[in-house]
C-alpha cells in the first residue's frame, strides 16, 4: 500500500467515525496542484488502487460509503479541472469512472454520477467493452442498486433506460454526491419500528435467492425497503382495493412495487408489466 493510499484510508476512517463532511475543497486544491500529465496520470492510478485495494476489501458500510463517494467526487473534479489531460481511456483512468459507479451501493450517488458515465462514453475507450458492450454493465449496476433486478440479456430495454437516466438533470455533480453522502448519514440515525413483511431476494424472474429483504417502518413514520443492511424510502403512489403501489425514492426507471394486504409483492415496470413476483418468507 502506497503512502498516499494509506493517508486516504486514515482520512475516510476519520470521516466515518465522526460523521463529518467529505473535504471537497481539500480535494479540489490537491487536484488543481497537479501540474503535469504524469502527475495527473499517477493520481488516476492512485484512485484505481484505492478502489481495488481498499474499497473492495471494506465490509463496513460507513467506511465503504466514504471511500466510494470520495472517489466519485475526485473523479468528477479531475475531469472538470483537467479534462482528458493525463487521462488514458484504455488504462487505469479509463476504468476508474466505471468502477466508481459499479462499486457504489447508493442509488442517489449513482444518479448524480451518471453524467460522468456519459462523458466517458463520449471519450470512448474502455467503457465501450468493459463488462460487456456499453451500456450493459452500467445499467446493471443501477438496476441492482435500486431494485436488486438484473438486466442480463435484456438489451431491448437499454435505450429506454439510458434515456431515462439522461433526462435526469444534475446541476452540480459534486454537490449532489455530497448530498447523497449526507443522506446516508441521516438514514443511519433512524431506528427500526416494525417489519411489515419479508421476501426472498430475486434478481431474475426464475431464480430465488436464499437471503431476504423486507418492508420496514422506521422511526420517522415512513416505510422503507430494507436489503443488504441498507434502507430505501418508499413513496406511496396510489391505493386500489387492498393493494398499494410504491416507488423507491429517487428511482430512475419509473418502476414500482405492488404490495397487497395478504403480503404479496411484485416489481412492476413503467409499462405495468410484472418483472418479479416475490416469494414471501413464512
Amino acid at each position: 500500500m502506497t503512502k498516499n493510499i494509506a493517508i486516504l484510508l486514515l482520512l475516510v476512517l476519520s470521516l466515518s467515525s465522526c460523521h463529518s463532511q467529505i473535504p471537497i475543497e481539500k480535494f479540489r486544491v490537491e487536484i488543481e496542484n497537479l501540474d503535469t500529465e504524469k502527475q495527473i496520470s499517477q493520481y488516476w492510478n492512485n484512485l484505481y488502487k484505492v478502489d481495488q485495494e481498499i474499497l473492495m476489501n471494506t465490509s463496513d458500510l460507513i467506511v465503504a460509503d466514504s471511500i466510494s463517494i470520495s472517489n466519485m467526487i475526485k473523479t468528477a473534479l479531475v475531469l472538470d479541472i483537467h479534462g482528458t489531460k493525463g487521462y488514458n481511456s484504455n488504462g487505469y483512468s479509463g476504468f476508474v469512472p466505471i468502477l466508481n459507479l459499479s462499486h457504489n451501493q447508493i442509488g442517489k450517488s449513482q444518479i448524480a454520477y451518471w453524467p460522468i458515465i456519459e462523458k466517458c462514453k463520449e471519450i470512448g475507450g474502455a467503457i465501450e467493452s468493459f463488462g460487456g458492450k456499453y451500456p450493459a454493465y452500467q445499467l446493471e449496476s443501477v438496476a441492482l442498486t435500486f431494485y436488486n433486478y438484473s438486466l442480463f440479456n435484456q438489451e431491448e430495454k437499454y435505450p429506454t433506460l439510458v434515456s431515462k437516466l439522461s433526462e435526469i438533470e444534475t446541476v452540480d455533480i459534486v454537490d449532489e454526491l455530497l448530498k447523497s453522502f449526507q443522506h446516508q448519514i441521516d438514514l443511519r440515525e433512524l431506528s427500526e419500528v416494525e417489519v411489515l413483511n419479508s421476501w426472498y431476494r430475486q434478481s431474475f424472474e426464475d431464480r430465488i435467492d436464499e437471503s431476504e429483504f423486507s418492508i420496514v417502518k422506521m422511526s420517522d413514520d415512513n416505510l422503507y425497503l430494507k436489503k443488504y443492511g441498507r434502507i430505501q424510502r418508499l413513496e406511496l403512489l396510489k391505493t386500489k382495493n387492498k393493494t398499494k403501489e410504491y416507488r423507491i425514492e429517487s428511482e430512475p426507471f419509473g418502476w414500482k412495487y405492488q404490495y397487497s394486504e395478504d403480503g404479496s409483492l411484485s416489481l412492476i415496470d413503467e409499462k405495468d408489466k410484472e418483472l418479479i413476483k416475490y416469494t414471501q418468507v413464512k
